[in-house]
């Protein structure tokens, strides 16, 4: 009797070690069948089993890509700057960028919602408990961009549409950098709010536009590639002694003139600086680069390349 119920049990057990191995061979089988399976810009593994039908926007910066590869959407963030595509325009909105109503946002029952690393991160884990699958960018620089149209096409099924769209970005950019001379100007380019001032580096949106001009961002060593920007130090500015100094900010424009006045203008390290004597120092729209242009990449080039060249586009 010992004996049948030893080999019982070990039948039993057989029998659920076949049954965990059909899970987990269907389980795998599933994945291998997925429709979409990537890391995202914040390190995170997707898995789309199906090609989504149901995609919201948390952010107005990917609307135009979206719209260049094909895709649709079913809900979006308000947009307040840049262009609504066309058939995008009539798509319910969810609120604000860094203020998503997420009631309303479920409420749409997405399959898939673009998100953006840093703003919308703690969105992910409701939108993960509620069987919803988040995929976050990062698309501050130029090729950050072309990665989020490519990863677009993936989503939509439209690699085509996201090749030729990169390639016509790189030919746009490529028509204004071949028509500068081929000198190599120092520049620096300061942030401005109404409580501080930083520099900033190649990962800002500024950053990056210097570096496909060929400018030489003489901040940029300090921050070693860990941030976008970092503090302002002007006894640091004279040492460098730049070409020309861009600016960008945001806030109320008197806020921002009384804090350049306080940190800048009423300085005379400031007013030594070989840049603010010869006239060049340029403030940057915020429109282009400080909300990422996306697709207007290339007006975002041309626009700081026509600050340092105006001659080369005179006649544009």
């Amino acid at each position: 009797m010992k004996l049948k119920k030893i080999a019982c049990g070990l039948l039993c057990a057989a029998l659920m070690a076949t049954a965990g191995c059909g899970c987990g061979d269907k389980q795998a089988a599933d994945s291998s069948k997925a429709y979409l399976q990537l890391k995202d810009d914040a390190g995170r593994q997707v898995t789309l089993l199906q090609k989504p039908e149901r995609v919201v926007s948390l952010s107005p910066s990917y609307l135009s890509m979206i719209d260049a590869v094909g895709g649709k959407i079913v809900g979006r963030a308000t947009s307040k700057v840049g262009t609504v595509p066309e058939s995008m325009k009539s798509v319910p909105e969810i609120g604000l960028v860094f203020n998503i109503n997420m009631e309303n946002l479920i409420g749409l029952k997405p399959d898939l919602v673009l998100a953006g690393k840093n703003q919308h991160e703690k969105f992910v884990p409701m939108l993960e408990s509620n069987k919803i699958n988040v995929i976050e960018f990062d698309a501050k620089t130029f090729d950050e961009v072309k990665r989020t149209v490519t990863t677009l096409g993936d989503i939509y099924g439209t690699q085509d549409k996201a090749k030729a769209e990169n390639e016509l970005l790189d030919k746009e950019v490529k028509g204004i950098t071949d028509k500068l001379p081929k000198e190599s100007k120092k520049v620096v380019i300061m942030h401005a709010t109404a409580s501080a001032v930083t520099v900033e580096g190649s990962h800002s949106i500024a950053g990056c536009v210097s570096d496909l001009l060929g400018f030489k961002n003489v901040a940029a060593a300090a921050l070693k590639g860990k941030s976008d920007k970092t503090p302002y130090s002007m006894e640091t500015l004279v040492e460098q002694n730049p070409d020309i100094i861009f600016v960008t900010s945001m806030g109320k424009p008197g806020e921002i003139e009384n804090r350049l006045r306080t940190d800048f203008k009423n300085n005379p390290a400031w007013n030594s600086l070989q840049a603010v004597q010869q006239g060049r120092v340029y403030v940057l729209p915020e429109n282009l680069f400080l909300i990422n242009p996306g697709l207007r990449y290339p007006q975002a080039v041309k626009y700081m390349a026509k600050q340092v060249y105006p001659e080369v586009f005179a006649h544009e």
